[in-house]
């Protein structure tokens, strides 16, 4: 994820610090910056503030904020999102479902580029012997083959893409649910450079606001994955689902499949992303 997205704005400063390209002013939008200030006593307190206001390309207003205020609220903000295992459990259920789902509505589509893969494979084989009794040239031979090997490449990587993308996007899920149950702990132990990694890997943005509250825009996964409607929707199948397969092991005294009588809500936010 952090290989195909650099979400966070790198830039050269005189003062670095982990948050820098994530968190950005919430009244104007521009990005937070590093300034140190000395006072009189030569004491030295570290702030962030707007880049707009500094630089005088916005009428900014938002006043400077202490380093250790902004690091202690993105460190509270993991602590509110980190789901539980129940919720962790519910998503991997609905969403592996639904993965399920759109593989088995491909189903004819899958059956079709098999037919056609095995079509090819049979032609190319006549083909051979056609050549090997003589009956076509060398020269129609080639041109033949090489029109056969076309087709199927093309044939198998889509049929090796039907199965390969769903299992990479399987695979992607179980790891990003991963992170979501753990993103707490995982952000407090961790040392600078990885801070600046986790925060590329959750966030787009961090906006500061005027009563600093934080606003965010999540990078995907997790803006479907935090969003409460999907959540919610989750909970309510692995209830429905519990349900089903409870019922199903009294009347037939062993476990069968529970998705058939489960209606999965759609995966789309029904809210905006806050």
């Amino acid at each position: 994820m952090l290989t195909a997205h650099q979400c966070a704005v790198e830039a050269t400063q005189v003062h670095g610090h982990y948050l820098k390209g994530t968190i950005h002013c919430g009244q104007c939008g521009s990005r937070l910056i590093v300034s140190n200030a000395k006072n009189r006593h030569g004491n030295v307190y570290c702030y962030f503030v707007c880049s707009g206001r500094h630089s005088k390309r916005t009428d900014c207003t938002r006043q400077a904020m202490l380093i250790e205020d902004v690091e202690k609220l993105v460190e509270d903000y993991y602590s509110r999102v980190q789901i539980t295992p129940a919720q962790q459990d519910a998503l991997a259920g609905m969403l592996h479902h639904e993965f399920d789902r759109l593989m088995a509505a491909e189903t004819e589509e899958l059956e079709r580029l098999t037919t056609s893969r095995d079509r090819l494979e049979s032609e190319q084989d006549r083909l051979m012997q056609a050549h090997y009794a003589d009956a076509i040239p060398l020269t129609v031979l080639k041109r033949e083959q090489d029109r056969i090997v076309a087709e199927l490449d093309k044939v198998t990587r889509r049929i090796d893409a039907h199965f390969g993308d769903y299992a990479d996007a399987r695979a992607h899920l179980d790891d990003a649910l991963g992170l979501l149950a753990n993103c707490a702990d995982i952000y407090a132990r961790c040392d600078d450079t990885n801070r600046r990694l986790c925060n590329q890997a959750f966030f787009t943005k961090v906006y500061i606001d005027e009563d600093n509250e934080l606003r965010v825009e999540h990078n995907r996964p997790f803006e479907m994955l935090l969003d409460p409607q999907v959540n919610a929707n989750a909970l309510t199948w692995a209830a429905d689902a519990h349900k089903a397969r409870t019922s199903t092991n009294v009347s037939v005294g062993k476990g069968s499949s529970l998705v058939r009588g489960v209606d999965v809500a759609g995966l789309e936010p029904a809210t905006s992303r806050v």
